[in-house]
């Protein structure tokens, strides 16, 4: 098999999908190419949700502002429903050192017109009943978020944009690219070698794989985080609610450590979904130790006793890529002429049609809309 494209998308989750669509729309013939099925990676644990507060503060406040007013027209634009709603924001809060970090997080969320106020314990069944305050000194609250179902949103894309010509690679491992006088020419894949002057890496947390067969070391890694769904309820549950203990400094741990920090949500279909826990990996094997499964039970239930007698129906483990500087890698390589990295996103669903938007204007030379400098893949020389 021999194909010739515009470009090449690598990674079917909600970048790449976004990406390819945007592609497509841009009038280009456009291949994406997924070593498993769509949303085979993190895009398939993701709990969906549009998420303000989680933001990396120093550089990433413009990307987000404008990522939030890409949802208004969403399923109008790619003529279907993607389970959109409008919920609220909780980042709950169990130390003085906890409440000094969200205060200076809310104070400079502020500063970029994105309301905030912090909520103390006694107030927070206000904007929470079934919450247990009973050893929380308050929580950071926002209330204009939002959720989508993922796989909804991610189907959508792909529809739209197979009626646009988009061609499919799925169960497509790349085994290695081309390359000539420092220029992309195209990937060599399990099903054959696709030819395009162009190729973006989606590719999360198996980025920095692509970049060893490049000679690249891109400040990427993952870890491998694991979540839980339970029988649905009725809807109940009015906030995405997570720990602060998020935003600490990350202590330096061994790797198979696993660590557990509260997070929540309930899907539009009802199920609530339970997280995450976390642990330095240096491979991908998809089990979920069962350590895990009694740390995300016992932090759930120590907040919210109420769900304790819903049953769990399964769990997952993905990997989920981070950069150092909770920014992604975003843009051009400076390396190789005609590859680009759209990766390591610290909360991808707000930033999906953005940066997919974002990708069409970089590989046809238009003008972006906001500044990507503090996101280049070399930004901090690690190519070599």
């Amino acid at each position: 098999m021999k194909q010739t494209f515009d470009v090449i998308v690598v990674g079917a989750g909600y970048i790449g999908c976004s990406a390819a669509y945007h592609l497509c729309k841009a009038g280009l013939k456009t291949a994406l190419v997924e070593q498993g099925p769509p949303a085979a990676g993190a895009s398939r644990a993701n709990y969906g949700n549009i998420q303000i507060q989680d933001m990396e503060l120093e550089k990433s406040s413009d990307m987000i502002q404008l990522a939030r007013t890409r949802f208004a027209h969403l399923e109008e634009e790619l003529g279907n429903k993607v389970g959109l709603r409008q919920i609220s924001g909780l980042l709950t809060i169990e130390t003085e050192s906890q409440w000094k970090l969200m205060e200076t997080r809310r104070s400079t969320v502020s500063t970029c017109g994105i309301f905030s106020e912090l909520i103390p314990a006694e107030h927070l069944r206000e904007v929470e009943p079934l919450i247990d305050p009973s050893g929380l000194l308050g929580a950071l609250y926002h209330a204009h978020e939002g959720q989508v179902d993922p796989f909804k949103l991610i189907w959508s894309y792909l529809v739209a944009a197979r009626r646009l010509g988009l061609q499919e690679y799925y169960q497509t491992p790349v085994t290695g690219f081309a390359l000539n006088s420092g220029r992309i020419e195209g990937v060599q894949t399990s099903q054959g070698f696709l030819s395009a002057g162009c190729i973006v890496l989606c590719s999360g947390a198996y980025t920095a794989q692509l970049g060893q067969m490049l000679g690249c070391e891109w400040d990427i890694h993952y870890i491998l985080g694991q979540a839980l769904v339970t029988e649905p309820f009725d809807l109940l549950l009015r906030s995405h609610i997570a720990s602060a203990s998020f935003f600490e400094p990350a202590e330096n741990e061994e790797p198979g450590t696993v660590r557990a920090n509260f997070a929540i949500s309930q899907s539009p279909h009802g199920h609530l979904l339970m997280g995450e826990a976390m642990y330095e990996a240096y491979h991908f094997k998809r089990h979920v130790p069962f350590q895990s499964l009694s740390s995300v039970s016992a932090s759930v239930t120590n907040y919210f006793p109420v769900f304790s007698k819903l049953r769990i129906l399964r769990s997952w483990s993905a990997p989920v890529a981070h950069t150092a500087d909770s920014c992604p890698l975003l843009g051009p390589s400076s390396r190789y002429q005609g590859l680009f990295l759209a990766a390591g996103f610290r909360s991808t669903v707000i930033v999906t049609p953005l940066i997919g938007e974002t990708v069409a204007g970089l590989v046809t030379r238009g003008k972006l809309e906001f500044d990507i400098s503090n996101f280049l893949p070399e930004r901090n020389n690690y190519a070599h």
